[in-house]
C-alpha cells in the first residue's frame, strides 16, 4: 500500500489516527484514497473533512476515498458526512467490495447539497471501498496496459517520470508510418469517465488496426499510413494520492503546455519532437477529460486546421452512428493559455480537440460513444486523404455542381481545354478560400461567379453555358436535400435496432396491453415493442422509396425548358451521384422543387406521430405510483420540492422532440401551399434542413429511451391478474374444447367479471362454486370443463401460449418475427451502405475528372 499524502497523515494522527466509531473502522491508506480529517460524532456517525491537495487556485472536483468496515455483525449502518469546507459536492459516491468493480451508491442513500454530503452505508466485516468516481489507480493502468499489449503491433514504453518518480508509459502502434495520432488521458485525477472513453476509443483503434481489409480502400490506407501514439496515464502522482486537480508539483498539467514546468508535460512533448525528427508527422491530438456534459472543445472560425473543419465533419459523421449519447461541439478560442488543445494546434496547424465525458454518463453509454466516434474520425480521415471529402453545407455542393458542369462542358467541346483548365483552376482556388476560417460560402451562384471573373477573365462565366440559377440552385439543394434523406433513415436505423434488442430480451414477459385506456388482453412486451419496429419499417420502405424518387437531377434544364446549348443531362446526373436527369425540364425546377420537401416532411411526420405514440404509451405508467414499466433511475431526474419524484425526462423530451418533429414538417408543407409554380415559397432548403436536424434528435431520443426501459416482471403480472385481461381466454377454450356456442361463452366470462367486482376480487379468488353456479345462471346447465382448467385458462402464460394465429405474441411466432424484423434491418443497412458508397464513388469520379480537365493546360 502506498503512503497517505502529508495533509491525510496529519489529519489522521492523534485522536482521529483509527477513524474508529466503536462499530466502523475508515482507512484512506491506499493508492487513491482522499480523507483528510474524521471526526466521530456517534457509534453509527461520522465526519470526514475533504479538502484539495494543495492551497493553489484549484478546480472544485471534490474527490474523496476512504474505506469502511463493519466491527461487528450488527453494527447496522453509518452516516457518514462529508464536509467540503468552501467547495460543493460534486461526485455521487461509487462503491466497490474489491477495488475493481464499481456500483453507483443508490440515490436514496445520498443526502447532497452545498459544501457538505451525507452517506447511509452498511458494510460488512470485510467492508467496501467508497469513491467519487471509479478509483482507477496505477494498478488498474498496469492490468490493462499488459491486456492491451497482447493485441498490440507494438509494446509499451517508458518516456518519462512524474515529479514523484513514477514512470509515464506510452505505446507507439505502427511506429513506422509517416504519421500519427496522440491520445492524452487523466491529465485530472478524478475525470474517470473520460477516461473510460480513452481506453474504449483506444481499444476500438488497436482492433480495426490489427484487421484484414483490402489495402485499395480508404479505411486500409489510412492505418497504412498511421501510427497511434497512446499515452493514458499523463498525471500519476495526482492518480496515486487522491488529488483533485494537480500533479505533485501543485500544478494544472492542462495549464502548463508551452511553460512546460513540469516533467510530465515534458515527457510528451520530448517524445513529440523525437518523432518530428524522425520525419514522423503528428496528424491529430485527442486529449480526453470529463465535466458536467458531454462536449468537444474544438478550434473556432479564426483557427484553421488541416484537413479543413475537421471538427464539424468528424462529429457531423459520427451523429450517423449508433450507440452515440448527445453531446455539444463547442469551439473555443486560442487565447486560453497552456492548454494540450491550444498548444498543439498553435505548433503544428492540426485538429486538436478536448474530448470531455459526462461526470455520470451512463458507462456503457461512453465506451459505445467512443466506439462510434473513433469509427467517424478513421473514416472521415481516410476520405480525406482520398480526395473525397463529404460535403458540409450548400456552398460545398454548390461547387460540385460547378465542377460537374465544367467537365460535362469540357468532354462535349463546349469549352476549348485551355479555357476549361482556367476556369477549373479558378475553382479549385475558390474552394480552397472558402476553406479558411471565416469564409463566407455563399449559397448563390452569381457570388461564385464574380469571384471565377476575378480570377480567370470574363471568359470563365462560359461556365454558366446552357444552365440557369433555376437548375443549379435546385441541384445543390436536392444533393443537401439527399444528404438529409440518408441521414433520416440513419436515425430510423438506429431507434428500430434498438427496439429490436429490447424485444429479443422481452421476448416472453407478459404484460399487460391496453384499448381505449382500459386493460384489453394480455401480450408480451417483446410483441408490444415489434409492432412499433414494424411500424419503423413501413417508415423506412417510404424513405428508400422516397429517395429513389429524389435521387434525379434537375442540371441543364435551365430555367424551365432547357437550353440552345446540348447539354448532357445523363453525363451531369452521374457525376453527381444521381442515378438520372429529371425527365420533364419543366417538372424539374418548378414542381419537383417542391414535392420532394413534401416527401420528406410527410414521411418524417407520419413517422413522428408514431414515435409520440409510443412515448405516451410508457409514459401513461406513471400515472401509477408502482409502474410496471420505468425509466433507468440514471436517466429521471428529481423534484426541487418533492423528494419522492422521479421525473421521466426522456419521456417528455422524446414526446416534445416528435411534436417538433411534425411542427417543422407543417412549415415545409405551409410553404408550398397556394404558392404558384417558379416562387422562392417552396424553393428554400432551410425549412427541411431545421426538420431534418428536429427528426435526427427524435431518432436520438427514441433510442435511447428504448434502451433505458426497465420491466418490472411480477408487477406486470399482478396488473394483468388486477384487470380480468384473460377472461378472453376463459371463453376461447369453452368454445374451443367444450363446443359452447362463443357469444353464450363470452356471456358466462364477462359474468365472472362482474362477480369478481362486485366482491373486489381477482378471477382466480373465485370458488369452484361460483364458477359452476355462475354458468348455471348464464349459460344453463352443468359446467362443461372443470374449474381448475378454467383457472388454467386465466393464466397469463396459458393465454399467450395458446395463440394460434400470424404474428401472434406466442414463442413460435415471436421468434420467427424477431428473425425476420432482424433480417429486414439488415437489408436496410446493406441498402444504405451501397447508397452512400455510390455517392462516395460519384465524388471520387467528379474529382478525377475534373483533375483532368485542369491538367489538360500541362497544369499540375
Amino acid at each position: 500500500m502506498a503512503a497517505l499524502s502529508l495533509a491525510a497523515v496529519a489529519a489522521l494522527g492523534g485522536e482521529t489516527a483509527a477513524c474508529d466509531t466503536g462499530a466502523f473502522a475508515f482507512r484512506a491508506d491506499y493508492p487513491g484514497a482522499r480523507m483528510n480529517g474524521c471526526q466521530v460524532l456517534g457509534t453509527n456517525s461520522i465526519a470526514v473533512d475533504i479538502a484539495p491537495e494543495d492551497g493553489g487556485r484549484i478546480n472544485p472536483s471534490p474527490w474523496y476515498g476512504f474505506h469502511v468496515r463493519a466491527l461487528s455483525a450488527n453494527a447496522g449502518e453509518v452516516r457518514v458526512q462529508l464536509r467540503y469546507g468552501a467547495h460543493q459536492h460534486r461526485y455521487p459516491p461509487k462503491i466497490s467490495a474489491d477495488g475493481r468493480t464499481w456500483q453507483r451508491l443508490p440515490e436514496a442513500n445520498v443526502e447532497a447539497g452545498g459544501a457538505r454530503a451525507t452517506f447511509r452505508l452498511q458494510p460488512d466485516a470485510q467492508g467496501f471501498y467508497v469513491s467519487a468516481q471509479e478509483n482507477w489507480n496505477i494498478a488498474f493502468y498496469d492490468r490493462w496496459r499488459k491486456r492491451v499489449a497482447e493485441g498490440a503491433s507494438a509494446s509499451w514504453f517508458e518516456i518519462g517520470r512524474s515529479l514523484q518518480g513514477r514512470p509515464i508509459w506510452a505505446l507507439h502502434v505502427r511506429p513506422e508510418a509517416p504519421a500519427y495520432l496522440l491520445l492524452l488521458g487523466r491529465q485530472h485525477p478524478p475525470e474517470v469517465s473520460g477516461a473510460h472513453a480513452f481506453l474504449r476509443f483506444a481499444e476500438h483503434l488497436l482492433q480495426a488496426e490489427g484487421q484484414e481489409c483490402p489495402a485499395s480502400t480508404p479505411r486500409c490506407r489510412f492505418f497504412e499510413n498511421h501510427g497511434l501514439v497512446l499515452v493514458p496515464l499523463l498525471n500519476p502522482d495526482g492518480v496515486a494520492n487522491g488529488h483533485w486537480r494537480h500533479n505533485a508539483g501543485q500544478t494544472d498539467l492542462n495549464r502548463d503546455w508551452g511553460p512546460f514546468n513540469q516533467p510530465e508535460t515534458q515527457t510528451v512533448r520530448d517524445l513529440v519532437a523525437q518523432l518530428e525528427q524522425r520525419r514522423q508527422r503528428l496528424r491529430l491530438v485527442l486529449d480526453f477529460h470529463s465535466t458536467r456534459r458531454n462536449v468537444f472543445y474544438t478550434q473556432d472560425d479564426n483557427a484553421p486546421t488541416r484537413p479543413p473543419e475537421f471538427a464539424a465533419h468528424w462529429l457531423a459523421a459520427a451523429r450517423e452512428r449508433q450507440g452515440l449519447y448527445a453531446f455539444e461541439n463547442a469551439p473555443r478560442p486560442l487565447r486560453e493559455q497552456g492548454t494540450a488543445k491550444n498548444y498543439f494546434h498553435r505548433r503544428f496547424g492540426i485538429p486538436s480537440i478536448t474530448y470531455e465525458v459526462a461526470d455520470e454518463e451512463d458507462r456503457a453509454l461512453v465506451r459505445s460513444s467512443a466506439v462510434a466516434f473513433a469509427d467517424a474520425l478513421v473514416d472521415v480521415l481516410a476520405e480525406h486523404d482520398a480526395h473525397v471529402p463529404a460535403c458540409a453545407d450548400q456552398f460545398c455542393f454548390l461547387l460540385a455542381a460547378n465542377q460537374a458542369s465544367l467537365v460535362m462542358l469540357a468532354e462535349e467541346g463546349l469549352l476549348p481545354a485551355s479555357q476549361a483548365a482556367a476556369i477549373a483552376e479558378a475553382l479549385r482556388w475558390i474552394e480552397e478560400e472558402q476553406a479558411r476560417p471565416g469564409a463566407r460560402r455563399s449559397s448563390n451562384y452569381l457570388d461564385i461567379e464574380e469571384r471565377l471573373i476575378e480570377l480567370a477573365g470574363v471568359e470563365a462565366a462560359d461556365i454558366h453555358l446552357g444552365r440557369s440559377r433555376q437548375d443549379l440552385h435546385g441541384t445543390a439543394r436536392r444533393m443537401v436535400a439527399r444528404q438529409a434523406w440518408l441521414r433520416m433513415m440513419r436515425g430510423m436505423l438506429r431507434a428500430r435496432q434498438a427496439l429490436i434488442e429490447q424485444a429479443e430480451a422481452q421476448a416472453d414477459a407478459p404484460v399487460p396491453a391496453y384499448t381505449h385506456g382500459v386493460p384489453a388482453q394480455p401480450t408480451t412486451f417483446g410483441h408490444m415493442l415489434l409492432a412499433f419496429s414494424a411500424a419503423l419499417e413501413r417508415d423506412l420502405q417510404r424513405t428508400r422509396e422516397g429517395y429513389v424518387r429524389l435521387n434525379h437531377s434537375p442540371l441543364g434544364a435551365a430555367a424551365l425548358g432547357t437550353s440552345g446549348f446540348p447539354l448532357n443531362r445523363h453525363r451531369l446526373a452521374a457525376l453527381l451521384g444521381f442515378s438520372a436527369p429529371l425527365a420533364n425540364s419543366f417538372d424539374a425546377n418548378l414542381v419537383a422543387s417542391a414535392d420532394y420537401k413534401l416527401e420528406f416532411a410527410s414521411t418524417l411526420a407520419q413517422s413522428a406521430v408514431v414515435v409520440g405514440q409510443f412515448a405516451q404509451h410508457i409514459h401513461a405508467q406513471y400515472d401509477d405510483p408502482q409502474p410496471w414499466l420505468v425509466l433507468n433511475a440514471a436517466t429521471t431526474s428529481g423534484s426541487s420540492i418533492m423528494p419522492q419524484k422521479r421525473n421521466p425526462r426522456p419521456l417528455d423530451r422524446l414526446r416534445s422532440a416528435a411534436s417538433m418533429t411534425i411542427a417543422r414538417a407543417q412549415e415545409v408543407t405551409l410553404l408550398a401551399h397556394n404558392a404558384n409554380t417558379g416562387m422562392h415559397d417552396y424553393r428554400q432548403i432551410a425549412p427541411l434542413l431545421a426538420l431534418a436536424e428536429q427528426g435526427d434528435a427524435m431518432y436520438r431520443r427514441y433510442a435511447g429511451l428504448v434502451e433505458s426501459i426497465e420491466l418490472d416482471s411480477e408487477r406486470a403480472l399482478e396488473e394483468i391478474r388486477r384487470g380480468y385481461s384473460t377472461m378472453t381466454e376463459v371463453a376461447d377454450v369453452l368454445a374451443r374444447e367444450a363446443s359452447v356456442p362463443f357469444r353464450a361463452a363470452h356471456a358466462y366470462a364477462a359474468a365472472l367479471v362482474d362477480v369478481c367486482r362486485a366482491s373486489n376480487r381477482r378471477a382466480a379468488d373465485l370458488t369452484d362454486a361460483e364458477l359452476r353456479r355462475v354458468y348455471a345462471d348464464t349459460v344453463g346447465g352443468r359446467l362443461p370443463l372443470s374449474p381448475g382448467r378454467l383457472r388454467q385458462a386465466m393464466e397469463p402464460a396459458a393465454l399467450i401460449a395458446g395463440r394460434k394465429g400470424f404474428g401472434g405474441p406466442q414463442p413460435a411466432e415471436m421468434e420467427r418475427a424477431l428473425a425476420a424484423h432482424r433480417k429486414a434491418l439488415a437489408a436496410h443497412q446493406a441498402w444504405l451502405e451501397a447508397t452512400e458508397s455510390a455517392l462516395r464513388t460519384a465524388r471520387s469520379t467528379l474529382r478525377e475528372a475534373f483533375a483532368a480537365v485542369a491538367a489538360r493546360s500541362g497544369m499540375p
